[in-house]
C-alpha cells in the first residue's frame, strides 16, 4: 500500500514537472523587447492564399487577408475561393503574433483555425503548413506583403 502511494505521488510529481516546463512561460513572451522588434518588422498587411496538400477530388482553397499590429496583435480573415468545394468556410483571424528569427507564429483566439507556424522568406513573404478546420485537411498557407508581388 505505501508502495502505491509512493508511486502515484511521484507519477504525479512528474507530470507537474512536466506540465510547468511546457507552459507558457517556456514561450518567447509578445511583450519582450526583443519581440517586438521583430515583430514590428512585420507590421503592415499581408495578402495571400491556401491550398489543400495533395488534394485529389474537391480542393479547400482559399484567400488570406491579415494586418500585423506594431503592438505583437494581428487580425484578419479567411474566405474561400469562387469555385473552391462547398466544405472551405470563411473565418475570422484574431491574435498575437510571435517572431522568433525567421519564424511567425500567429496565436489565433478567434475563429476556428488554431495557431498558425508560419517561416519568413526575406521581408515579403511568410509561408507555411495549417490545418483547415472546416475541411479537416492539411493546406498550405503563404501570405505577401501588401504592395509586393510575389
Amino acid at each position: 500500500m505505501v508502495y502505491r502511494t509512493f508511486v502515484a505521488g511521484l507519477f504525479t510529481a512528474v507530470l507537474a514537472l512536466g506540465a510547468g516546463c511546457a507552459g507558457p512561460a517556456s514561450r518567447i513572451p509578445v511583450t519582450s523587447p526583443a519581440n517586438l522588434a521583430e515583430v514590428s518588422e512585420l507590421a503592415g498587411g499581408w495578402t495571400g492564399y491556401f491550398s489543400e496538400v495533395a488534394a485529389t477530388q474537391y480542393e479547400a482553397e482559399g484567400r488570406v487577408k491579415l494586418q500585423i499590429h506594431e503592438d505583437g496583435t494581428f487580425t484578419g480573415t479567411i474566405t474561400a475561393n469562387r469555385g473552391a468545394n462547398n466544405i472551405t468556410r470563411a473565418a475570422p483571424l484574431k491574435g498575437t503574433v510571435i517572431a522568433d528569427d525567421n519564424r511567425v507564429v500567429l496565436q489565433n483566439t478567434e475563429g476556428p483555425w488554431s495557431t498558425l507556424t508560419l517561416k519568413r522568406r526575406g521581408n515579403d513573404t511568410l509561408y507555411g503548413p495549417a490545418f483547415d478546420p472546416a475541411s479537416e485537411e492539411n493546406v498550405m498557407l503563404e501570405l505577401q506583403r501588401d504592395g509586393t508581388q510575389g
